[in-house]
Protein backbone atom coordinates (compact mmCIF):
# COMPACT_ATOMS: atom_id res chain seq x y z
CA UNK A 1 0.00 0.00 0.00
CA UNK A 2 2.34 2.73 1.10
CA UNK A 3 4.59 1.52 -2.21
CA UNK A 4 2.11 2.49 -4.37
CA UNK A 5 0.67 5.39 -2.85
CA UNK A 6 3.89 7.18 -4.65
CA UNK A 7 3.02 5.96 -8.08
CA UNK A 8 -0.87 6.95 -7.44
CA UNK A 9 0.46 10.58 -6.32
CA UNK A 10 2.63 10.61 -9.70
CA UNK A 11 -0.35 9.66 -11.69
CA UNK A 12 -2.42 12.61 -10.59
CA UNK A 13 0.21 14.56 -11.04
CA UNK A 14 0.50 13.75 -14.58
CA UNK A 15 -3.39 13.92 -15.30
CA UNK A 16 -3.27 16.96 -13.64
CA UNK A 17 -0.74 18.12 -16.09
CA UNK A 18 -2.96 16.63 -19.11
CA UNK A 19 -6.01 19.11 -17.92
CA UNK A 20 -3.63 22.16 -17.80
CA UNK A 21 -2.45 21.42 -21.33
CA UNK A 22 -5.95 21.10 -22.15
CA UNK A 23 -6.87 24.63 -20.61
CA UNK A 24 -3.93 26.30 -22.51
CA UNK A 25 -4.34 24.04 -25.62
CA UNK A 26 -7.70 26.34 -26.53
CA UNK A 27 -5.88 29.76 -26.50
CA UNK A 28 -4.79 31.02 -30.08
CA UNK A 29 -2.15 29.32 -32.01
CA UNK A 30 -0.17 32.41 -31.39
CA UNK A 31 -0.09 30.97 -27.91
CA UNK A 32 1.64 27.58 -28.46
CA UNK A 33 4.10 29.07 -30.71
CA UNK A 34 6.64 30.51 -28.41
CA UNK A 35 5.05 33.74 -26.77
CA UNK A 36 3.35 31.99 -23.69
CA UNK A 37 4.95 28.49 -23.52
CA UNK A 38 8.56 29.62 -25.06
CA UNK A 39 10.40 27.89 -27.64
CA UNK A 40 10.42 24.80 -25.45
CA UNK A 41 6.70 24.58 -25.31
CA UNK A 42 6.03 21.91 -27.62
CA UNK A 43 8.39 19.46 -25.97
CA UNK A 44 7.44 19.94 -22.40
CA UNK A 45 3.70 19.14 -23.69
CA UNK A 46 5.01 15.78 -25.62
CA UNK A 47 7.90 14.78 -23.05
CA UNK A 48 6.26 16.10 -19.69
CA UNK A 49 2.93 15.06 -20.96
CA UNK A 50 1.76 13.07 -23.68
CA UNK A 51 4.35 10.33 -23.57
CA UNK A 52 4.65 9.80 -20.06
CA UNK A 53 0.62 10.10 -19.69
CA UNK A 54 -0.09 7.75 -22.62
CA UNK A 55 2.38 4.70 -21.64
CA UNK A 56 0.77 5.27 -17.90
CA UNK A 57 -2.61 5.35 -18.74
CA UNK A 58 -3.59 5.38 -22.52
CA UNK A 59 -4.53 8.58 -22.28
CA UNK A 60 -3.01 10.37 -25.63
CA UNK A 61 -4.53 13.71 -24.17
CA UNK A 62 -3.67 16.63 -24.99
CA UNK A 63 -1.99 14.94 -28.20
CA UNK A 64 -4.24 13.42 -30.61
CA UNK A 65 -1.97 10.56 -31.18
CA UNK A 66 1.16 9.17 -29.62
CA UNK A 67 3.34 6.03 -31.10
CA UNK A 68 5.97 4.84 -28.62
CA UNK A 69 6.96 2.38 -30.98
CA UNK A 70 7.59 4.71 -34.06
CA UNK A 71 9.04 7.24 -31.75
CA UNK A 72 6.21 10.14 -32.57
CA UNK A 73 3.41 12.44 -31.18
CA UNK A 74 0.45 14.33 -33.03
CA UNK A 75 -1.11 17.18 -32.00
CA UNK A 76 -3.31 19.33 -33.54
CA UNK A 77 -2.41 23.10 -33.92
CA UNK A 78 -4.79 25.12 -31.15
CA UNK A 79 -7.56 27.19 -33.30
CA UNK A 80 -6.51 25.17 -36.54
CA UNK A 81 -8.99 22.70 -37.88
CA UNK A 82 -6.98 20.53 -40.49
CA UNK A 83 -3.40 21.64 -38.77
CA UNK A 84 -1.90 18.95 -37.52
CA UNK A 85 1.99 18.83 -36.09
CA UNK A 86 3.86 15.20 -35.66
CA UNK A 87 6.97 15.22 -33.84
CA UNK A 88 9.77 13.06 -32.46
CA UNK A 89 9.54 11.50 -28.96
CA UNK A 90 13.08 12.19 -28.39
CA UNK A 91 14.90 15.43 -28.12
CA UNK A 92 15.54 16.67 -31.54
CA UNK A 93 16.05 20.37 -32.01
CA UNK A 94 15.62 20.73 -35.50
CA UNK A 95 16.49 19.96 -39.07
CA UNK A 96 19.98 21.17 -38.05
CA UNK A 97 20.18 18.50 -35.89
CA UNK A 98 23.38 15.64 -37.03
CA UNK A 99 20.86 12.82 -35.77
CA UNK A 100 19.04 13.69 -38.97
CA UNK A 101 21.36 12.21 -41.09
CA UNK A 102 21.96 9.22 -39.96
CA UNK A 103 20.99 5.79 -41.21
CA UNK A 104 19.66 4.48 -38.37
CA UNK A 105 17.12 7.74 -37.71
CA UNK A 106 13.47 6.98 -37.72
CA UNK A 107 11.47 7.84 -40.68
CA UNK A 108 9.59 11.17 -39.49
CA UNK A 109 8.57 12.20 -42.90
CA UNK A 110 6.34 9.11 -43.50
CA UNK A 111 5.49 8.87 -39.71
CA UNK A 112 3.83 11.86 -40.47
CA UNK A 113 1.86 11.14 -43.72
CA UNK A 114 0.43 8.16 -42.16
CA UNK A 115 -1.46 11.09 -39.65
CA UNK A 116 -2.68 12.61 -42.52
CA UNK A 117 -6.12 11.28 -41.92
CA UNK A 118 -6.34 13.79 -38.99
CA UNK A 119 -5.88 16.59 -41.57
CA UNK A 120 -9.10 15.01 -43.24
CA UNK A 121 -10.97 14.61 -40.26
CA UNK A 122 -10.91 18.03 -39.18
CA UNK A 123 -11.31 18.97 -42.64
CA UNK A 124 -15.28 16.82 -42.09
CA UNK A 125 -15.20 15.41 -46.14
CA UNK A 126 -12.34 13.72 -48.08
CA UNK A 127 -9.16 15.10 -49.24
CA UNK A 128 -7.24 13.98 -52.08
CA UNK A 129 -3.53 12.83 -52.00
CA UNK A 130 -2.54 15.73 -53.96
CA UNK A 131 -4.50 18.32 -51.49
CA UNK A 132 -1.95 17.43 -48.49
CA UNK A 133 1.44 18.41 -48.14
CA UNK A 134 4.02 18.71 -44.95
CA UNK A 135 6.63 20.94 -43.92
CA UNK A 136 9.78 21.84 -41.62
CA UNK A 137 10.74 25.05 -41.54
CA UNK A 138 14.22 25.97 -41.32
CA UNK A 139 15.67 27.34 -37.24
CA UNK A 140 15.05 31.40 -38.33
CA UNK A 141 11.76 30.64 -39.41
CA UNK A 142 10.31 28.91 -36.83
CA UNK A 143 9.17 29.24 -33.40
CA UNK A 144 10.19 25.79 -31.85
CA UNK A 145 13.09 23.94 -30.80
CA UNK A 146 12.04 20.51 -31.27
CA UNK A 147 11.73 19.12 -34.49
CA UNK A 148 8.24 19.07 -35.50
CA UNK A 149 6.56 18.30 -39.16
CA UNK A 150 3.68 20.40 -40.12
CA UNK A 151 0.86 18.62 -42.27
CA UNK A 152 -2.54 20.13 -43.77
CA UNK A 153 -3.80 21.22 -47.15
CA UNK A 154 -1.97 22.82 -50.00
CA UNK A 155 -2.42 26.53 -50.92
CA UNK A 156 -4.46 25.90 -53.48
CA UNK A 157 -2.60 28.37 -55.85
CA UNK A 158 0.72 26.21 -54.98
CA UNK A 159 -1.22 22.87 -55.57
CA UNK A 160 -1.92 24.69 -59.49
CA UNK A 161 1.71 25.73 -59.66
CA UNK A 162 2.88 22.53 -59.04
CA UNK A 163 0.67 20.89 -61.02
CA UNK A 164 1.86 22.30 -64.29
CA UNK A 165 5.46 22.43 -63.58
CA UNK A 166 6.29 19.16 -62.92
CA UNK A 167 5.73 17.70 -66.00
CA UNK A 168 8.13 16.17 -67.79
CA UNK A 169 10.62 17.12 -64.98
CA UNK A 170 13.20 14.45 -63.71
CA UNK A 171 15.78 16.17 -61.60
CA UNK A 172 16.09 18.91 -59.48
CA UNK A 173 14.51 22.20 -61.14
CA UNK A 174 14.31 25.51 -60.01
CA UNK A 175 10.52 26.45 -58.80
CA UNK A 176 9.55 30.28 -58.34
CA UNK A 177 6.25 30.05 -56.68
CA UNK A 178 5.76 33.94 -56.38
CA UNK A 179 3.23 35.80 -55.56
CA UNK A 180 1.99 32.84 -53.56
CA UNK A 181 4.81 31.92 -51.90
CA UNK A 182 9.04 31.58 -52.34
CA UNK A 183 11.62 30.78 -54.70
CA UNK A 184 12.43 26.64 -53.99
CA UNK A 185 14.33 23.94 -55.50
CA UNK A 186 11.88 21.09 -56.62
CA UNK A 187 12.46 17.63 -57.12
CA UNK A 188 9.36 15.00 -58.52
CA UNK A 189 9.20 11.68 -56.19
CA UNK A 190 7.55 8.33 -56.44
CA UNK A 191 5.49 7.57 -53.65
CA UNK A 192 7.82 4.41 -52.47
CA UNK A 193 10.79 7.27 -52.21
CA UNK A 194 9.07 8.70 -48.92
CA UNK A 195 10.99 5.31 -47.68
CA UNK A 196 14.03 6.85 -47.74
CA UNK A 197 15.63 9.73 -45.59
CA UNK A 198 14.42 12.85 -46.54
CA UNK A 199 16.03 15.37 -44.60
CA UNK A 200 19.80 12.90 -45.60
CA UNK A 201 18.43 13.68 -49.34
CA UNK A 202 18.37 17.48 -49.40
CA UNK A 203 22.23 17.74 -47.48
CA UNK A 204 24.09 15.21 -50.09
CA UNK A 205 21.76 16.19 -53.19
CA UNK A 206 21.38 20.23 -52.82
CA UNK A 207 24.59 21.98 -53.02
CA UNK A 208 26.15 23.47 -49.81
CA UNK A 209 22.87 22.36 -47.84
CA UNK A 210 25.07 20.24 -45.67
CA UNK A 211 26.55 23.07 -44.52
CA UNK A 212 24.04 25.23 -43.44
CA UNK A 213 20.97 22.35 -42.45
CA UNK A 214 19.86 25.06 -40.23
CA UNK A 215 18.41 27.65 -43.06
CA UNK A 216 16.97 25.22 -44.97
CA UNK A 217 12.88 24.55 -45.00
CA UNK A 218 11.55 21.42 -46.89
CA UNK A 219 7.92 20.45 -47.50
CA UNK A 220 6.68 17.87 -49.21
CA UNK A 221 3.77 18.19 -51.33
CA UNK A 222 1.49 15.43 -52.39
CA UNK A 223 1.25 15.03 -56.45
CA UNK A 224 -1.22 12.40 -58.13
CA UNK A 225 -1.85 12.12 -62.53
CA UNK A 226 -2.54 9.75 -64.82
CA UNK A 227 0.75 9.09 -66.46
CA UNK A 228 2.96 8.97 -63.66
CA UNK A 229 0.61 7.97 -60.41
CA UNK A 230 1.59 9.12 -56.60
CA UNK A 231 4.57 10.83 -55.71
CA UNK A 232 5.24 13.88 -53.91
CA UNK A 233 7.20 17.07 -54.72
CA UNK A 234 9.73 17.72 -52.65
CA UNK A 235 10.99 21.26 -52.11
CA UNK A 236 13.71 23.06 -50.60
CA UNK A 237 14.99 26.53 -49.65
CA UNK A 238 18.32 27.43 -48.37
CA UNK A 239 17.13 30.86 -47.50
CA UNK A 240 15.97 30.75 -43.48
CA UNK A 241 12.43 30.78 -44.42
CA UNK A 242 9.50 28.31 -43.10
CA UNK A 243 7.94 26.01 -46.38
CA UNK A 244 4.83 26.21 -43.90
CA UNK A 245 4.05 28.84 -46.46
CA UNK A 246 2.92 26.17 -49.32
CA UNK A 247 0.50 24.92 -46.97
CA UNK A 248 -3.22 26.31 -46.16
CA UNK A 249 -4.11 25.85 -42.63
CA UNK A 250 -7.75 27.25 -43.70
CA UNK A 251 -8.05 24.28 -45.91
CA UNK A 252 -9.84 26.37 -48.66
CA UNK A 253 -9.91 23.37 -50.46
CA UNK A 254 -12.59 21.39 -48.31
CA UNK A 255 -14.83 24.76 -48.39
CA UNK A 256 -15.04 23.91 -52.23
Amino acid sequence: MHRAFPAFCSLLSLLALALSALTCATRPAGAFEGRAFGRDGLWRIVHGICAPVSRVTGVVLPCLAVDHDKGSATLRAPDDDTHIIVTPLEKISGVESPSLLRTDTPNYWANAWSQRDWVVQGAGQQLRWNDLGMAVNSRPGRSQDQLHIHVDCVQPTVRKALAHAVNGQKSWFDLDLRPSAGHYRARRLKEGDLDQNIFRMVATEIPHAKDDMARQTIAMIGVEDAKYGRGFILLVAGNGGHAEELLDHQCRVARG
